[in-house]
């Protein structure tokens, strides 16, 4: 093994030992880090939280509930960013993480919770896409209008929410690009070259599609 590209940055203290004693290049991307020593490219996902929100919030909704997934490192960032969204706006936040991966049945079994339990709910922000489209199917086969009585955002652009009706709102973030950038800069490291700058924030764009 010549060199490493992780999907994430928070590691066990046992993978952290096996990583450092490796002495190979190591990539971490889909979020920021500054771990020493390694390169990263990635997007900030507290803020693409917390502009998300605001989005939903501009849109006129204020009773957002947040869909987490396995509550890991980027999951928090975006309900981190979510909730001083909802602070910012002197509002009561709300969420449902039920520590599983992520899938479009598990999205509208969190629908159906959640109706149980934020009666007055208007909009849903979730950690991806997967459970997004389960929310909007739940809201279809339930008679719910999109967006008229329930907005709902996603994260990532998945085509799958891209062909939704309505099209679903997504954070689209640049995963092609980020593990090119990755692979290209473990390969310079592999060749003796150096790589500036070690962290690169490729950024997002917020796409209201069809469902704000």
């Amino acid at each position: 093994v010549k060199a490493l590209l992780l999907t994430e940055s928070l590691h066990t203290l046992r993978a952290e030992k096996y990583l450092k004693a490796a002495k190979i290049p190591i990539a971490e991307v889909m979020g920021l880090s500054d771990n020493a020593g390694r390169i990263n490219v990635g997007f900030d996902n507290y803020r693409a939280g917390f502009d998300m929100t605001n989005m939903l919030l501009a849109s006129g909704k204020t009773q957002i509930i947040y869909f987490g997934s396995m509550s890991d490192i980027r999951d928090e960032q975006r309900y981190a960013g979510y909730c001083k969204a909802m602070e910012e706006a002197g509002l009561t936040v709300g969420r449902i993480a039920p520590n599983k991966v992520s899938s479009v049945s598990i999205g509208t079994g969190m629908m159906t919770l959640a109706r149980q339990m934020y009666k007055e709910m208007d909009a849903i922000l979730c950690t991806n896409d997967d459970l997004a489209v389960g929310v909007l199917q739940e809201c279809i086969a339930s008679g719910i209008a999109v967006p008229q009585e329930m907005a709902i955002a996603g994260f990532h652009g998945h085509d799958i929410g891209q062909v939704m009706e309505p099209r679903l709102a997504s954070v689209l973030t640049p995963r092609e690009r980020m593990g090119r950038i990755g692979a290209e800069r473990l390969l310079a490291r592999i060749r003796g070259e150096a790589v500036t700058p070690k962290m690169l924030d490729l950024g997002f764009t917020l796409s209201p599609g069809g469902s704000i």
